[in-house]
């Protein structure tokens, strides 16, 4: 029998939970494994410990949870958690590796098999665990967006400019643009246009925009990037959401510092990958205490996992659809989940990310100077 632990979340305003009561009911009747969830791991995200007893888990103290095989998070642990894991564990867990060093070296040194659920590929070029968040974080960007730009004390003595992206008689609609074209950026895109404002789409491939229903349904402008379609892009702009996707390296820079001018002052900047650097050059991670700065005399909102903080939607929406991979790779083994060609199981190697002292994804190996081994080598080996 497995035994799975379900520790809680402890990063800043991570409210999440890595499985709700009726998928861990899911995997208990179908995969022959005990869950070992901390206490209290749900609470913040609307599920109580007697919930999750109900489902057929056992509520037990923090080291036990950690203290298993098989961990499932929603987010990567902290620094703190490392020694919480066992040398050997394996984790499912978002861990955006790109710009952690402390975290690449840990699944390193403790050998730990990791599973790194947002580079999971789909059959549609989409990345369907990660998906889910992307459409929750695009939706608070937007909300963001209108919040920063409400005349409020955002900073002691500094306000908001008080417009509503809408506008009314006698103003115009306010104009945002969005740096990226996936799910994320669509998603914000879409949410701005049903709040009023004019969308602009800056997006590398723009060609695969022009007959998206989003496109014409939502009347987003689309532009391929450019410094001339930066510049015009900007001029006169209220908002700026960052939504540029690299699941496995750092976030290009594609917002510089001197395209910042041509925006109003006083707008918004929000960069939903702020965590992996951002696309915007002068954004840095804040958080939920200090949510945003003021530079360039425009707001800046870094913190980077949004999601968190609409914790009953996000764990619900992470948890069905990590529940497929989690139950195939407890039914199959890792061989057989590594080879998955299940219609919605499938294309499971991009997820790998460390095996045995080693990382399997190249760029980040390099980019750490740490050893890797070729995830289709560690195939071979199984």
């Amino acid at each position: 029998m497995i035994a799975i632990g379900l520790p809680k979340e402890s990063m800043d305003a991570e409210f999440r939970v890595a499985l709700v009561p009726e998928d861990v009911a899911v995997l208990v009747q179908n995969a022959n494994c005990q869950i070992f969830v901390e206490e209290n791991a749900g609470l913040n995200s609307g599920y109580t410990n007697q919930q999750y007893q109900q489902a057929g888990a056992q509520i037990v103290p923090t080291k036990q949870a950690w203290d298993q095989p098989v961990i499932l998070k929603c987010k990567e642990p902290l620094e703190h958690e490392y020694a919480l894991l066992k040398e050997g564990a394996t984790l499912f867990s978002y861990l955006d590796l790109a710009y952690n060093t402390s975290l690449a070296r840990m699944l390193v040194d403790k050998k730990i098999l990791s599973i790194c659920t947002e580079t999971i590929p789909g059959p549609k070029g989409n990345y369907p665990i990660l998906a889910p968040m992307s459409v929750v974080a695009g939706n608070l960007a937007a909300h963001f967006i209108q919040h920063y730009l409400l005349a409020l004390e955002h900073l002691p003595g500094v306000f908001g400019r008080g417009v509503l992206l809408r506008g009314l008689a006698g103003e115009p609609q306010a104009k945002v643009v969005v740096v990226g074209g996936g799910v994320v950026g669509l998603e914000a895109a879409r949410t701005l246009s049903v709040m009023g404002a004019r969308v602009v789409i800056l997006e590398l491939d723009f060609a695969k925009l022009q007959d998206h229903p989003y496109t014409h349904l939502y009347h987003l402008e689309v532009l391929g990037v450019n410094e001339t379609n930066i510049i015009y892009a900007l001029e006169g702009a209220l908002g700026l959401v960052g939504a540029v996707l690299q699941t496995a390296t750092a976030t290009p820079k594609v917002i510089l510092r001197r395209h910042l001018k041509h925006m109003q002052k006083r707008g918004v900047i929000v960069d939903v990958a702020c965590d992996l650097g951002g696309c915007i050059e002068s954004i840095h991670q804040t958080s939920t205490s200090a949510p945003i700065y003021l530079e360039e005399d425009l707001f800046h909102y870094g913190v980077p996992n949004m999601p968190g903080i609409v914790a009953k939607t996000s764990s619900i929406a992470y948890s069905h659809a990590s529940l497929p991979y989690v139950l195939y790779f407890l039914q199959h083994g890792l061989k057989g989940f590594l080879q998955a060609k299940d219609k919605v199981v499938a294309q499971t190697l991009g997820g790998l990310s460390a095996y045995q002292g080693y990382l399997t994804q190249e760029g980040i190996a390099r980019a750490f100077d740490l050893p890797y081994k070729d995830p289709q080598e560690v195939l071979a080996q199984l």
